[in-house]
């Protein structure tokens, strides 16, 4: 289980272009969640999404997994728990252009001592489930938005995490692919991993098991179903 105590993220705090992202939002996201983040542009998505993944120190307020705080362990510990526990999916994709796109799904795996033959192994075979088999030594620019979209997916997986995060991750594909990364959810919902999404896709919110809804970084609305 995931839990926020009015989790709070201000930014240049005490400057005249001080922003507050987030404002004192509690939710409890469930084991095997579909967790659903969704708001208008400039809502606090991103800024709670990366709250939630120990990306982004909070200004104030607790994040909890399990009845841990995990808010509070130091750089290190929040280090070597995002590696074991999370995944993560960017809007932005952040694929690396010198390196093809496997080794791009790989990279997690570097900080696991895990050999290049092993890597490119791993790689392939989380691949083939997105259906990139034939793409597995392209370069990121000879990738559609789509194939890029599939890679940044297969990265997050490569490492079997328990927790998934995804940045609106049908905003920048067509509708196909935006369609294969739902069933992808919903089979990885199966499977018993934990998704939190934001996104505005109807289809990807119809499927959620959790809704909370942002406005000028507040929470306006969380239900489950």
């Amino acid at each position: 289980m995931i839990m926020t105590k009015r989790l709070t993220k201000i930014y240049n705090r005490g400057e005249e272009n001080e922003v507050a992202a987030v404002k004192g939002v509690s939710i409890n996201i469930e084991d095997g969640d579909l967790a659903i983040v969704t708001g208008p542009s400039g809502s606090g998505k991103t800024t709670l999404l990366s709250l939630l993944g120990l990306l982004t120190r909070p200004t104030a307020g607790k994040v909890f997994y399990d009845d841990e705080e995990v808010s509070s362990y130091s750089d290190a510990w929040q280090t070597k728990l995002r590696k074991k526990e999370v995944g993560f999916v960017f809007q932005q994709f952040n694929l690396l252009p010198q390196f093809s796109a496997w080794e791009n799904v790989s990279l997690p795996l570097l900080c696991r001592d895990v050999d290049k033959d092993e890597r490119r192994k791993l790689a392939i075979g989380v691949m083939e489930e997105l259906g990139l088999r034939k793409r597995v030594d392209f370069k990121v620019a000879q990738l559609s938005a789509g194939e890029q979209q599939r890679v940044a997916i297969a990265r997050a997986l490569i490492t079997d995490p328990r927790i998934i995060l995804a940045d609106e991750p049908t905003a920048s594909v067509d509708g196909e692919t935006a369609r294969s990364v739902l069933k992808l959810f919903k089979v990885l919902k199966e499977a018993g991993k934990t998704i939190i999404v934001s996104t505005h896709d109807p289809a990807i919110m119809r499927e959620g098991t959790a809704l909370a809804e942002l406005k000028e970084g507040a929470l306006v609305n969380y239900s489950r179903r």
